[in-house]
């Protein structure tokens, strides 16, 4: 057997790697503990902070497409932890906004992921948390440079 070859380091490429494998680990920490994915908490996060919102103003807020987002609305309305009304100036657009159920779920998740995130830090030093975050940083600047 062997070993399957890889292209050269590369920072960004770890980062990825990583980022899918948190991402992972969180929806299946999420799913047994409120029911619902990593993907629907960025949602429910973002309406936690905003007023309602349209679908497109979720999106762009999440770097998303409009369609990832209204996939993910529908899922959260089907639990009831959202609303979706027409926007009474324009009917053409929908808004999303939390239900109470919705903002207990939000913050059940919210604790869920700080804890992942505290047990994951603790892997690490103090530097190397700068170093990480100096990475994510730069990772974000580049992916928003390229919208």
């Amino acid at each position: 057997m062997t070993a399957k070859k890889r292209g050269p380091y590369s920072p960004l490429s770890s980062l990825h790697r990583l980022e899918f494998i948190l991402q992972h680990k969180s929806d299946e920490l999420l799913d047994n503990a409120v029911g619902v994915g990593f993907s629907q908490v960025q949602v429910m996060q973002v309406l936690h902070r905003s007023v309602p919102l349209s679908q497109r103003a979720v999106a762009q807020k999440l770097y998303q497409t409009e369609a990832n987002v209204s996939r993910q609305l529908q899922l959260l309305k089907k639990k009831g932890l959202v609303n979706i009304v027409r926007n009474r100036k324009d009917k053409r657009l929908h808004e999303a906004s939390l239900t109470a159920k919705g903002k207990k779920v939000f913050g059940k998740a919210e604790k869920v992921l700080a804890a992942q995130h505290k047990e994951l830090l603790k892997l690490l030093n103090t530097s190397e948390v700068k170093a990480f975050d100096r990475a994510v940083d730069l990772r974000i600047m580049r992916i928003r440079r390229k919208i």
